[in-house]
């Protein structure tokens, strides 16, 4: 059952996500940890993300698969953050 609100740690993540940029490192077989220019989003939060419904992993490309927000994540951005800047 998804969470009522996202943690402090996921709701940054949200917003990292809503830049469109995040990916997953060549390690992506060794752990779920996202990455942004802007950050780092853990192997835990990026779970729970997907868990929850606010996020869902793109198509791969490669090794890097971006995880990409869904319309119930991107319900808990601020109205000014709510539209995704590059979509994959």
């Amino acid at each position: 059952m998804a969470s009522q609100k996202p943690t402090k740690a996921q709701a940054a993540a949200l917003a990292l996500l809503a830049n469109g940029d995040a990916y997953r490192s060549t390690r992506a077989f060794a752990d779920r940890a996202v990455h942004s220019p802007r950050g780092r989003i853990t192997d835990a939060t990026a779970t729970a993300l997907v868990r929850d419904g606010w996020a869902v992993w793109g198509p791969e490309a490669g090794l890097k698969k971006p995880l990409l927000l869904t319309d119930a994540g991107r319900s808990h951005l601020p109205p000014d953050r709510a539209t995704v800047k590059r979509e994959h």
